[in-house]
């Protein structure tokens, strides 16, 4: 193993044993089931995760990631964001996808018909997230950068766990560009389709999916506000 590795201590990765390690300073140490490092990881594993780490992420175009948004939104949800298929409980923390009717709709200048949140906070009759699609794309990937710094694994996120969440609230994002654009109440009593969770390796990508359905006013004209 080479020596005077940069990697940040406390980096999260699966092996390809399907084991969890993180990066002690040195080697590689795998997580028990209680968080603790539970033995050294063996020469094989700790290789192949600091390779993994090391090798630079290979950058892929705007048309490249809006093909691989759209082939896994094709494969879990179909031709359209009408029939969501998996159930999903709600948790903060995660991010999901579903049909939404706003409940003042007549007063409200313009509304998002299929939200992209990460939900913020769980209240008696409604749900606080940031959605997505309130922004334009470049900036839903600076935003998902920043939010980053909070989600409970680290690293490459196409190699997050199911487990993956974000440890955040509003009093942590307020300050960033953009979020007071997103942050928006939703109320359970106007959710109109299953909740479809995001799995966490697949966040850089469902952020890019061009199926947001504004109401009152485009798509273009809600970004440039």
């Amino acid at each position: 193993m080479p020596k005077n590795i940069s990697i940040p201590v406390g980096t999260e990765m699966k092996a390809s044993d399907r084991q969890t390690y993180r990066w002690l300073g040195a080697q590689w140490g795998k997580i028990g089931q209680r968080g603790r490092t539970t033995r050294m990881a063996n020469s094989k594993i700790g290789s192949e995760l600091t390779k993994r780490v090391l090798t630079p992420k290979k950058r892929l175009s705007k048309m490249q990631k809006g093909k691989k948004s759209a082939a896994w939104f094709k494969t879990k949800v179909g031709e359209s964001a009408k029939g969501f298929t998996k159930k999903s409980k709600l948790l903060p923390g995660r991010m999901y996808t579903f049909g939404y009717d706003a409940k003042h709709k007549k007063t409200l200048p313009y509304w998002d018909r299929f939200p992209l949140i990460v939900v913020l906070d769980v209240f008696p009759g409604g749900f606080l997230g940031l959605n997505f699609h309130y922004i334009k794309p470049i900036d839903r990937e600076r935003f998902l950068r920043k939010l980053l710094k909070f989600s409970t694994e680290k690293g490459d996120p196409e190699g997050f766990s199911s487990k993956a969440r974000f440890n955040v609230n509003w009093s942590a994002v307020k300050g960033f560009d953009n979020a007071d654009k997103m942050i928006h109440k939703y109320l359970f009593s106007q959710v109109r389709t299953s909740l479809l969770e995001s799995p966490p390796n697949e966040w850089e990508n469902v952020i890019y999916l061009p199926y947001q359905k504004f109401v009152g006013q485009s798509a273009k004209s809600v970004w440039s506000k």
